[in-house]
């Protein structure tokens, strides 16, 4: 029988070996009592294709059975033979855990990262790495660039949200580990429901999402500025390409950010941050935030960019 503080851990985190002591300890789950995981497996993966994430409740009934549903939704996603799919999936689940991450303790951060391979010490309401262990580990991810960290004593030193950020990369890893599970190894009848899940479809790259009067938008991604980039950035790109063109967060903070560096060409003193941008994204997700008007966008960017004569009324 797992503890409370046990079971709350593993709903949380599932990915976990912690979590995976919690489902073995719930033993297979009876053939008669197998539909109503599955149920919920499939609305878990169904979400996480809809929205891109999985929001994380703080459940205090119905863990064990929602920490079961993310075994049987690995292998509905399995069977779907998606490869975007397993991406979108794993990338919400990990998204979830975030979540989870920024709403709880420092101690979840301590031992979450240690599951990963990440030494990380609490210091005040901050989260230390040692330098040579952030370059060895997160070197890979272009958002990690140590410019965009404190410093000290040998240590990188990051907030709660860039903490979480950072460790959401490996557990979206570590969820992908083992997928897509081979469809010999999947109970038919999860391979049945799978048949009934529309798996996500790529959009064309490039493509540029005319929707409404936004094609101004992609005009100024094509047009570096020297100046109003913050507000450019929170109330523009970020809902824009998170909730207009429908790029997942990660997608768009990388659009964002490579547009950042273009404008920096041009005048180099800012203080965006990938942290900032990838913070804008997700709360612009989390809002379902629409950008700027063209007629307000006239008011920030005219004398950056031609955006057309406003239309004069009869």
């Amino acid at each position: 029988m797992n503890s409370d503080e046990e079971l709350s851990f593993a709903y949380k985190y599932p990915f976990t070996s912690e979590a995976k002591a919690v489902v073995a300890a719930q033993g297979s789950a009876p053939e008669q009592g197998m539909d109503k995981f599955l149920e919920m497996a499939r609305a878990r993966v169904e979400e996480s294709f809809r929205k891109g994430t999985l929001e994380y409740k703080n459940m205090r009934y119905g863990r064990a059975d929602y920490l079961v549903s993310y075994v049987y939704a690995r292998m509905l996603v399995s069977a779907l033979g998606s490869r975007l799919g397993v991406s979108k999936y794993a990338t919400a689940e990990a998204a979830r855990s975030k979540e989870a991450l920024e709403s709880g303790d420092n101690g979840d951060i301590v031992h979450v990262a240690k599951e990963l391979g990440l030494k990380v010490a609490v210091a005040d309401d901050s989260f230390k790495v040692a330098f040579a262990q952030f370059t060895e580990k997160m070197a890979g991810y272009p958002d990690f660039s140590l410019s965009n960290f404190g410093m000290h004593n040998g240590h990188v030193v990051l907030d709660r949200h860039e903490m979480a950020e950072a460790l959401r990369f490996f557990i979206t890893a570590e969820i992908t580990k083992g997928l897509p599970i081979k469809l010999s190894d999947i109970p038919q009848r999860v391979v049945a429901i799978a048949k009934s899940i529309k798996p996500p479809q790529a959009q064309p790259s490039g493509s540029i999402q005319r929707k409404g009067t936004f094609a101004w938008v992609e005009k100024l991604l094509g047009t570096p500025i020297p100046d109003v980039r913050h507000r450019t950035v929170n109330l523009v790109l970020a809902p824009y390409l998170v909730n207009t063109k429908g790029l997942s967060e990660e997608e768009a903070a990388k659009v964002i950010s490579e547009y950042i560096d273009r404008c920096k060409e041009l005048d180099p003193n800012t203080n965006i941050t990938d942290s900032y941008i990838r913070y804008q994204c997700s709360y612009a997700k989390r809002r379902g935030l629409k950008p700027l008007s063209l007629a307000r966008a006239r008011e920030l960017l005219g004398g950056f960019l031609d955006l057309g004569e406003p239309r004069v009324g009869r």
